[in-house]
């Protein structure tokens, strides 16, 4: 009996202690974060509407002394995280800095596997239990008990490469034979957490039942939480794609996908609406205009159509400019080809982003590309916890 009393009083002191620290930690980001912007607020209290976007990450996937972190999107209905975005290098820091809880975020959309959209996806979905034990300390403090979060969280991404085993898109040779570069998006989330397929982060499991039980060692009826995900793998096959619905929710909310060209990646750009407005996410393309059917070009603006924000991979400036190796300008977009597909769809506003050390400095220089090329709606540099509400003019 002294020695469970013993342990009990043990595990609620670290739990006491992991709470505070975890205050203590949100409380000196939100700090920086406001002096960074010379403002008082936080990028999460300048969220509001029916739909906002919080960039995360607006770079590409080199690290640089401007800081920006990797790629990664964070969208909010009626003022709650809904769905992330990509979750590239930085994008945790930066959630940090937002002020924002994630204890009830469940979806994740993945453009493509590439580390600097994906880096950090644990420790994001490692956050989100410990925002909901704060919540729950938060909560109980208030004499109120509220369960541990069951709920999974749901991760979309793109099916497995297309490329045939005779293509240079694979790996020879292996005991079993030629392995394509990159797997299905359910491949890589059950690499990561999966017990019975050998996810090498499978100590997610325990480890969340543990830190949300506060009166250990898990007592029967005691409303810990429980990690539990989804993986689902989207159509990823770009000539003659189609808008592909990845989920529709009660509330209204929508989700589709199409897939893009990113040179041998398997990739997808997004569309999100929501009582009426409608934000697109490119991911990585090249959008290159090869043949009669525009192949990945056409894909985008078929995606883009009447978005009231598109965000859009600015990575590379005009064929024969910079970079020189042509393999970039394969799987990015050059400021004419965004123009293109931004003015065909009609888009009213485009944020330029996934910024490289080719682009940032010359973003005053891609903003006139498009112009000259015809796109009359907003253009916006993006930065790392800019705020987009939809239909607010700032």
């Amino acid at each position: 009996m002294l020695k469970n009393n013993h342990k009990q009083n043990a595990n609620r002191l670290l739990m006491k202690g992991l709470l505070a620290f975890s205050i203590v930690a949100s409380l000196s980001s939100t700090v920086y974060a406001d002096q960074e912007r010379g403002t008082h607020r936080t990028a999460f209290q300048r969220v509001e509407g029916d739909l906002s976007v919080m960039v995360l990450g607006s770079g590409g996937p080199m690290a640089t002394a401007e800081g920006r972190a990797s790629a990664g999107y964070l969208v909010f209905t009626d003022g709650k995280p809904r769905v992330l975005m990509d979750v590239g290098g930085g994008t945790y820091q930066r959630l940090a800095q937002s002020g924002t809880n994630i204890k009830d975020l469940d979806i994740v959309l993945l453009s493509h596997l590439h580390a600097d959209h994906t880096g950090d996806l644990t420790p994001v979905v490692k956050t989100i239990y410990f925002h909901n034990n704060l919540a729950r300390s938060a909560a109980a403090a208030q004499g109120v008990i509220l369960p541990g979060r069951t709920a999974p969280i749901n991760i979309y991404g793109p099916a497995a490469s297309t490329l045939p085993v005779t293509t240079p898109g694979v790996y020879y040779p292996t005991p079993s034979g030629p392995v394509l570069v990159y797997p299905s998006t359910a491949d890589y989330v059950n690499g990561h957490f999966s017990i019975t397929k050998g996810g090498v982060e499978r100590y997610l499991k325990a480890f969340v039942a543990g830190i949300s039980d506060d009166d250990g060692p898990m007592l029967p009826g005691v409303a810990v939480s429980n990690f539990a995900y989804t993986a689902h793998d989207e159509p990823s096959t770009v000539p003659g794609a189609t808008l592909n619905n990845v989920l529709t929710t009660p509330d209204g909310l929508v989700i589709d996908s199409i897939a893009v060209d990113h040179g041998p990646v398997a990739a997808l750009a997004f569309r999100i609406s929501y009582k009426g407005h409608v934000v697109v996410y490119s991911g990585d393309t090249g959008t290159k205009g090869i043949g009669p059917n525009h192949l990945g070009q056409g894909n985008m603006v078929k995606i883009s159509q009447g978005a009231d924000l598109l965000i859009y991979d600015t990575a590379v400036m005009e064929q024969g400019d910079a970079p020189p190796n042509p393999l970039f300008h394969i799987l990015h977009s050059e400021p004419s080809l965004i123009a293109g597909v931004a003015k065909a769809a009609s888009v009213k506003r485009l944020v330029l982003s996934h910024l490289t050390p080719v682009t940032s400095p010359r973003i005053d220089e891609v903003k006139s590309i498009i112009r000259s090329a015809g796109f009359t709606g907003r253009i916006t540099e993006a930065k790392d916890l800019a705020v987009y509400n939809l239909g607010d003019d700032d």
